[in-house]
């Protein structure tokens, strides 16, 4: 192999090697629009109990053993948490979310066996 050849050689490698980084980076979401929304469930809700999670409307299903963890665009938002069985009136709170900041939260059972969302310190 020549002098010439190997810096071909070089010069596609790395073209690749830059290629694929940017690909990536372009993937991953984007924390300058958009925050991080997590909902874990509390052993109270019990493991045979499915929660609905709404987003401004948009459905998420939780089950047992699971939990909710997405990025979330800024700005003002509507949650509202139930159960398909809830004989109760849906949890519903507004959250404004920052740029780039956590917003994590726990499902709870009540005393009056309807659900909740409790505000958590610690994320998952």
């Amino acid at each position: 192999m020549n002098i010439k050849s190997g810096f071909v050689c070089v010069g596609v490698i790395l073209g690749f090697a830059i290629a694929i980084c940017w690909s990536s980076q372009a993937a991953q979401p984007s924390s300058t629009g958009s925050g991080r929304l997590v909902v874990q469930r509390s052993p109270t809700v019990g493991n045979n109990v499915f929660l609905r999670l709404s987003i401004d409307g948009e459905v998420h299903n939780i089950g047992p053993g699971s939990l909710y963890d997405q990025p979330i665009p800024a700005g003002q938002h509507v949650l509202t948490l139930d159960t398909p069985s809830n004989q109760h009136q849906p949890t519903s709170m507004s959250l404004t979310v920052e740029p780039g900041q956590t917003y994590a939260f726990t499902a709870t059972r009540g005393s009056d066996q309807g659900v909740s969302l409790l505000r958590s310190r610690r994320t998952p």
